[in-house]
């Protein structure tokens, strides 16, 4: 991992962001992190326990990996740091959310804003073995996703509540197909 200081633009604010980059000799070091998890994750089935969520630095780090984007870790200047990542050449804001189970329960904090949503699946048919699907959601489509019977996405963030809802069955619902699938940055 390299970090790296730049000078942007994001959401309209002129601000100086620092960046992490991957490169091969990461992926090694990812797979190593990620078979700890798993072992963590199945291992606590002996106790039946609730298994703990999918880090977002192995989401995040795997998606730049992925796409050559940069991981956030810090920003100047900007009123809004909530996403994940940022491309560089694009200079867009991207949003990571991912899963490790069948059925998906994604949340938004209320102050939650990026230019693009990527979502990671790693469920892969139950196999949990590092591989993942990418799929990039439309925002149209996810803030005006319902929440419940009443609300959509941004009734929730406007009430400033942490709305939660099920990625998967929205691209399924709206046919949207993965960018990739069965992606494997080791």
């Amino acid at each position: 991992m390299k970090t790296r200081k730049i000078q942007a633009t994001v959401f309209g604010e002129d601000c100086t962001l620092t960046l992490a980059d991957f490169d091969k000799s990461d992926r090694k070091k990812w797979k190593e992190i990620f078979d700890h998890w798993r072992t963590l994750k199945v291992s606590l089935n002996d106790y039946e326990s609730r298994a703990p969520n999918f880090p977002e630095g192995l989401s995040e780090i795997a998606f730049c990996m992925w796409s050559g984007s940069s991981r956030l870790l810090k920003a100047y200047k900007l009123s809004n740091t909530s996403f994940d990542t940022f491309n560089s050449t694009t200079s867009r804001a991207e949003q990571i959310k991912a899963t490790s189970i069948k059925k998906d329960v994604t949340s938004f904090g209320p102050k939650s804003k990026w230019d693009d949503l990527y979502f990671m699946d790693f469920y892969n048919d139950g196999k949990l073995d590092g591989r993942f699907s990418v799929y990039k959601i439309p925002n149209n489509l996810l803030y005006e996703a319902k929440v419940n019977s009443k609300e959509a996405l941004t009734d929730q963030q406007t009430g400033k509540r942490r709305p939660r809802l099920s990625i998967k069955e929205l691209a399924k619902e709206h046919g949207i197909k993965p960018l990739a699938t069965n992606v494997q940055v080791w």
